[in-house]
């Protein structure tokens, strides 16, 4: 499992994993914000989309899943 800090939160990659639903292997990135508590956003990929993931991608899926969490117009 794979962690990466970013400026508001932690990124984690899963292990690939396999299901019945896809022919490939998946792996799972969550994105869990600093202040909500352990809530966060998650999303499966195709694991070999991942192979090559580092902090610069940590960063855009934090920022996109920031966008997703946050109320407009509320405070961080």
């Amino acid at each position: 499992m794979n962690t990466f800090s970013t400026k508001d939160g932690v990124v984690t990659l899963s292990k690939p994993y396999s299901t019945l639903m896809c022919d490939q292997q998946q792996i799972e990135v969550k994105y869990t914000p600093n202040n909500y508590h352990g809530w966060g956003i998650c999303k499966s990929f195709n694991a070999i989309e991942c192979s090559d993931f580092g902090q610069a991608d940590a960063e855009v899926f934090a920022l996109n899943a920031e966008s997703k969490l946050r109320i407009k117009g509320e405070a961080a």
